[in-house]
């Protein structure tokens, strides 16, 4: 079970992009272990969290990539 996944946004804006892509993925992991405990009827609504975590980890990545090849 992951600990220490408090969610502040303030402190997520904050954060290193590379901070900020960890914890989301942290985040879906946790969504992810649960849904699979979860009742049936709350198991779409956790994994779709947790593609979303991912999905936000994906874009911050892609982003930081081009910035990093236009800057």
């Amino acid at each position: 079970m992951a600990v220490n996944l408090d969610f502040d946004a303030e402190t997520f804006l904050i954060l290193p992009v590379k901070d900020r892509v960890h914890l989301c993925k942290r985040l879906a992991e946790r969504a992810q272990e649960l849904a699979d405990a979860a009742e049936p009827k709350y198991r779409v609504s956790y994994l779709e969290i947790a593609r979303n975590w991912l999905q936000l980890a994906d874009e911050m990545q892609r982003f930081a990539s081009m910035e990093k090849s236009t800057g």
